[in-house]
């Protein structure tokens, strides 16, 4: 089935539950378009012309801001993180969290749903190995709360660890100098937002498990995503090996990431933990998928 195109969810897929929502993403959109390993394609990024044709246009930009959908328009292309692993997972929230929403403790706290993990660009050449983050939550009938996170926009040299680091949606601190190719993503990305390297997390503590709205939300300044001891070591001795074929080895139930909220005058708690429910795969689907770039009203051009 590799070779089919990757299933749309249907109409009513928002109304649905979130159990309902993940277990259709893992049949239909996930398994069902499995690559072979004739078919899988190798680590690519799109080249000049689809970067002009996606980057270029700026309301081009700003739907990556505003679609909702959970699956890319299909005329669409990838011309970064094009290939990628996911898989099913629960965010498991502690009972001393402070904050609202999916970030809240439990029972209201919490959720389910599937993360990709992919590469900005094929690491080759001069190229760092620049891994990302893609999570997608489901809630009872709403909208996915959708976060992208990464260590830094420049990569961890030749370091093919993808759990070396830690991960976060603010990188305006992580380092001052860019190179070339990043300094033209943020050109044009600058059309439609003031800082291009800090996503908002808003929405996931303005609406709970269950898709109920949060009277009075409250935010961390900042989450951080740290690898989890399960899977620190799960790359040693895999650096030849194709980073999906490693992850495909993680086992359900271990931890990814151990999740930390940093408040606003810099204090750090773990919130939270991402453990793997549904091992990773990579399929046509999964490559596919959408997760949309939330960003603070303040932060907005135009």
């Amino acid at each position: 089935m590799a070779d089919s195109p990757h299933a749309t969810p249907p109409a009513e897929f928002r109304a649905w539950t979130a159990s309902e929502k993940l277990a259709w993403t893992r049949r239909e959109l996930l398994e069902a378009s499995v690559y072979s390993p004739t078919t899988r394609p190798d680590l690519q990024m799109g080249g000049p012309l689809q970067m002009l044709r996606v980057a270029g246009r700026r309301r081009t930009l700003s739907r990556t801001l505003e679609r909702r959908a959970d699956t890319m328009e299909p005329d669409r292309p990838k011309i970064i993180h094009t290939c990628g692993a996911v898989g099913s997972v629960e965010l498991v929230m502690a009972p001393s969290s402070t904050y609202t929403g999916v970030l809240a403790p439990p029972p209201t706290g919490g959720a389910i749903g599937v993360m990709r993990l992919s590469l900005a660009v094929p690491p080759s050449g001069r190229r760092s190995v620049t891994p990302g983050l893609g999570l997608k939550l489901f809630v009872d009938g709403d909208d996915s709360l959708d976060l992208l996170a990464m260590n830094h926009t420049v990569g961890q040299g030749r370091d093919t660890n993808l759990f070396s680091n830690t991960f976060t949606h603010d990188l305006r601190s992580e380092h001052a100098e860019l190179r070339p190719p990043q300094k033209i993503m943020g050109f044009f990305f600058k059309r439609v937002v003031a800082e291009p390297r800090w996503l908002s997390i808003d929405h996931l503590s303005a609406v709970d498990r269950r898709g109920a709205m949060v009277r009075s939300p409250r935010t961390p300044d900042r989450l951080v995503f740290r690898p989890h001891p399960d899977v620190r070591t799960v790359f040693r001795g895999a650096a030849l090996v194709d980073f999906r074929d490693t992850l495909a080895r993680i086992e359900s139930g271990a931890g990814l990431y151990s999740v930390e909220a940093v408040s606003a005058g810099g204090e750090v708690e773990t919130i939270g933990t991402l453990r793997l429910i549904e091992p990773f795969v990579s399929s046509i689907g999964g490559d596919r998928l959408f997760f949309r770039h939330h960003v603070a009203p303040e932060n907005l051009v135009g």
